[in-house]
């Protein structure tokens, strides 16, 4: 039965939040939603744990592309239940797979070349500590270890260099860059050669390390192994695609943003436009509220967003919109926000004391329920705010609210069912 491949698992169901991820929700996810999803299985993994599982049986489950056709689909790990009606087959195991790359060898001749020249050139720059520059030894972290191809300290930083030239698996990919953050080193992925193509023709493994790198991609070439040596130097070639295409720049390392957490980029992708829309309302807001006229030009923004014609700036702000942002952000932020209440229970409190806002209460009590916790919802001037308002008509998923909400807060409105 190994290898037999059914991709029928129908329904999964993320632990975190109990939310149900049915086999289409997962072909209309996004590409950096589905890299959330990857990450979050693989690194729940790696630790011996689930973060999504079949919604049949309760095993864990991930979510691989189809070689041909790039789509994602769930399937079972290995060991899942044959008798499960959704069981996915036998997959191989990550051992299995990397075994097979290179036909028993342990690197392809061009591997162990690229990384001998990233040493010649880290060795040739004189932001590198002198003797700080090690090929393949062997890095120890408490019971771990690993054996970066080349590691070294560069303008105090230490860093370890990873080539990824051919496929390898998320679990690895995932398993090294957590070890470096644990043990304080930055890593940088590096191909050699990067020829940019379409996101859907793009390797996995490239993919995969484009988003460890904020959705950038780092290079090596002949051009520019050349300008390193003559500018003594480390440079590398910095590829970035944020939906008009790629570009690509030469760059010194100290050019590049190094976060604490996190491996370092050269171009930040734009944020989402429902976290930078987010983002410009909370930077407007202050205890008093969201004042006008931002608040009217931020409201005829999200206005044209819901692409409705019979709503405008002036619908929204007579629906009290904004009080409901703010509310929701209260929430969201863990504190008040456009409001001189003293905490949480204040906020909820004071805005459904209020009748023409009844009608939000079944929105922000879902908002409450997966931020605050069903606890909160159970102190008893809650409870009554909650029993009073909901006595009225509620504005429901398909109404005016029901799309700003999701609009704005799409994480806070998935489907959450309990396992069963």
């Amino acid at each position: 039965m190994k290898g037999r491949l059914q991709r029928t698992l129908k329904r999964a169901v993320r632990l975190q939040d109990m939310a149900v991820i049915t086999s289409d929700d997962l072909l209309k996810i996004d590409a950096d939603g589905y890299q959330d999803i990857r990450r979050a299985a693989t690194r729940a993994r790696n630790g011996g744990n689930a973060a999504f599982v079949c919604e049949h049986c309760g095993f864990p489950v991930y979510a691989p592309r189809e070689p041909n056709t790039k789509l994602p689909f769930w399937r079972h790990h290995k060991g899942a239940p044959q008798k499960c009606p959704w069981w996915t087959g036998e997959p191989g195991s990550t051992d299995e797979v990397s075994a097979s790359q290179f036909q028993g060898a342990q690197e392809s001749p061009l591997h162990l070349r690229v990384k001998h020249l990233v040493a010649e050139l880290l060795n040739a720059d004189p932001r590198t500590e002198p003797g700080s520059v090690v090929v393949d030894e062997y890095v120890v972290l408490g019971e771990s270890r690993r054996r970066p191809d080349v590691r070294a300290t560069y303008d105090g930083k230490p860093i370890a260099v990873e080539i990824q030239l051919a496929t390898t698996q998320i679990p690895i990919i995932v398993a090294r860059e957590d070890f470096y953050q644990r043990e304080g080193r930055h890593l940088i992925w590096l191909t050699w050669n990067f020829v940019p193509v379409e996101r859907k023709h793009l390797l996995t493994a490239f993919e995969d390390i484009y988003y460890s790198h904020n959705k950038n991609l780092f290079s090596l070439d002949d051009k520019v192994v050349a300008a390193s040596r003559a500018k003594g130097q480390f440079l590398v070639r910095a590829f970035w695609e944020h939906g008009s295409g790629w570009n690509s720049k030469i760059s010194a390392l100290p050019e590049l943003e190094w976060p604490s957490s996190g491996l370092p980029f050269a171009v930040a992708p734009p944020l989402p436009w429902h976290t930078e829309f987010r983002k410009r309302w909370l930077e407007a807001t202050t205890h008093t509220g969201t004042p006008w006229p931002i608040r009217r030009d931020l409201l005829l923004e999200l206005a044209e967003r819901l692409n409705d014609e019979d709503v405008d700036a002036t619908h929204l702000e007579e629906m009290d919109v904004g009080a409901l942002l703010n509310a929701i952000l209260s929430f969201v932020s863990g504190k008040p926000v456009g409001s001189a209440q003293r905490n949480l229970v204040e906020v909820i409190n004071t805005f459904l004391s209020s009748d023409r806002r009844h009608r939000f209460a079944r929105v922000m009590r879902k908002v409450v329920s997966v931020t605050a916790g069903e606890k909160f919802l159970e102190k008893d001037s809650v409870a009554k705010k909650f029993s009073d308002a909901m006595s009225g008509i509620q504005d429901g998923p398909e109404s005016v609210t029901g799309d700003v909400a999701l609009l704005l807060f799409p994480d806070l409105f998935q489907k959450r069912e309990p396992v069963g």
